[in-house]
């Protein structure tokens, strides 16, 4: 059995690190030691499986004179690729094991180094292969949300990621909201609210509005009702033609409110198939539907390739060989 002592040690270790972090501007100042080949046994054992992805859209290399989205299919998690203009942006990374599955993307659209990442709030849903991506592949910065320090996750995944931005040089920075950042001609926006008085990460969710042109895309991490209520209060919900559902399609997010206030047309859902949580919920789907949204879902589509002309014009790809135009 584990020695709590030692267990409550390390979340003290993990806050004060955190906090640290959160001070800082530009670099990160600290350096603590690399976790030796963290995660490298877990990504080896699915690696064959990754070379299912061989026709897929994100094999093809990414258009400079357009907006991408890729959903990527990383099972009960989120791991979302911006590309415009030879410029790239990560946005969360699944689970520990699915980090390979990232990086064979990556590398299969020529991508050797990020712009930024993002990770949308440190659960290893979202954050557990970033270690792994972000050790072959750096990014200039890495940005988390501002969440209370009593919440500073003591996991393995997280620990990884601190020590990989130290060893790598790579910052941390805490998302504030408002502050936006170019990504060729589109830009990203981060959105969030006062975080300190939740108790639970996923409404500490660090939020992204990405702009090209006319055409506005939405991704909340795994935002529950309270934190959009909060953020519909605020007036930080615009209207947007593409939606990433949070919390993969759960009963307790998008709420009609929230899909009222954003009236999507495109729904990305990321969930695995078959997975213990029943997401995406019958609940959700059906504000989905009744909000007129088109959904798309990793666990039916695989993969999916948005593609924005920066006018009316919206492309989706996914890897089960559907195409089509959705103009808004």
């Amino acid at each position: 059995m584990p020695d709590r002592d030692e267990e409550a040690r390390q979340a003290r270790r993990l806050q004060k690190e955190y906090r640290r972090i959160r001070r800082q501007k530009r670099r990160s100042d600290f350096r603590r030691r690399l976790l030796p080949m963290l995660l490298t046994a877990a990504c080896a054992v699915g690696a064959c499986a990754l070379l299912l992805l061989a026709g897929s859209p994100k094999r093809t290399p990414p258009d400079p004179d357009v907006l991408q989205l890729r959903m990527l299919d990383v099972g009960q998690g989120d791991a979302f690729l911006l590309t415009a203009q030879g410029h790239s942006v990560l946005i969360d990374a699944g689970e520990p094991e699915q980090g390979i599955r990232v990086l064979q993307c990556l590398r299969a659209l020529g991508i050797r180094r990020l712009d930024f990442a993002v990770n949308s709030h440190p659960h290893a849903d979202h954050i557990g292969g970033m270690a792994a991506i972000l050790s072959e592949i750096p990014a200039q910065a890495l940005y988390l949300p501002d969440f209370p320090a009593v919440l500073t996750p003591a996991s393995v995944s997280f620990t990884a990621v601190l020590d990989c931005c130290a060893a790598s040089d790579i910052p941390i920075r805490a998302g504030i909201c408002g502050e936006t950042i170019p990504i060729g001609s589109a830009s990203l926006q981060f959105l969030c609210t006062d975080n300190s008085a939740y108790t639970d990460l996923n409404n500490c969710s660090l939020g992204c509005l990405v702009t090209y042109g006319k055409q506005r895309i939405l991704l909340a991490g795994d935002l529950e009702q309270e934190g959009e209520a909060d953020w519909l209060a605020a007036v930080l919900v615009p209207d947007v033609q593409v939606l990433k559902v949070s919390h993969h399609g759960s009963s307790s997010s998008s709420s009609a409110a929230f899909l009222e206030a954003a009236s999507p047309k495109i729904a990305l859902i990321s969930c695995g198939a078959g997975n213990d949580y029943g997401h995406p919920s019958p609940a959700a789907l059906r504000r989905l539907r009744d909000a007129d949204c088109e959904v798309y879902r990793t666990d039916l589509d695989g993969d999916v390739l948005l593609t924005f002309d920066g006018g009316s014009g919206i492309t989706v790809q996914t890897q089960q060989n559907f195409s089509g135009s959705l103009s808004q």
